[in-house]
């Protein structure tokens, strides 16, 4: 899985936050954050 805030590689680690019913894993609180704030925009890029 990948973060789609930073694109860095995830595995099964890291923040995870749920959107419209799928699973997103970041590697920090930040990237969790920032997707938090505007999740459509990383959502269409992912």
């Amino acid at each position: 899985m990948k973060d789609p805030v930073c694109g860095m590689e995830m595995g099964e680690k890291g923040e995870v936050f749920s959107y419209k019913g799928k699973e997103y894993r970041f590697c920090c609180a930040s990237c969790r954050w920032a997707f938090e704030n505007n999740p459509e925009h990383f959502e269409n890029e992912s």
